[in-house]
């Protein structure tokens, strides 16, 4: 049996048949309430789903076209900004970043010996 995944009534029929199968068993004045309610979960489950997506694959583009125009602004030997500033500016609040780090790791040695 071959499905086309590709098309909302080849999925959905496909997702009723075996629905149906597994509420053979339920009782016939529930099993049409419980899938109908069942079926419209697994739409807005899937609407979600797809609107996710959309919204990170549309992040992951607006991501890789910022890289790309880095790259071409390196290889075009300009300086690249960071947030608004310069390499020079980034570059140091880099290594004050870096100074905090091991400050914080010193102290948290000294606390570390104290215990022991």
């Amino acid at each position: 049996m071959s499905i086309d995944f590709g098309k909302k009534e080849a999925r959905e029929g496909y997702l009723q048949a075996k629905l149906d199968d597994l509420l053979d068993g339920i009782n016939s004045s529930y099993g049409q309430a419980l899938l109908d309610e069942l079926m419209s979960r697994l739409e807005a489950t899937i609407n979600d789903f797809n609107k996710e997506v959309d919204g990170l694959m549309g992040s992951l583009k607006k991501s890789s076209e910022e890289k790309e125009k880095l790259i071409e602004k390196i290889k075009a030997g300009e300086p690249p900004k960071v947030e608004g500033k310069s390499s020079d500016q980034a570059e140091e609040a880099e290594e004050a970043g870096d100074d905090e780090e091991k400050r914080e790791l010193s102290e948290w040695e000294k606390r570390l010996e104290g215990i022991s």
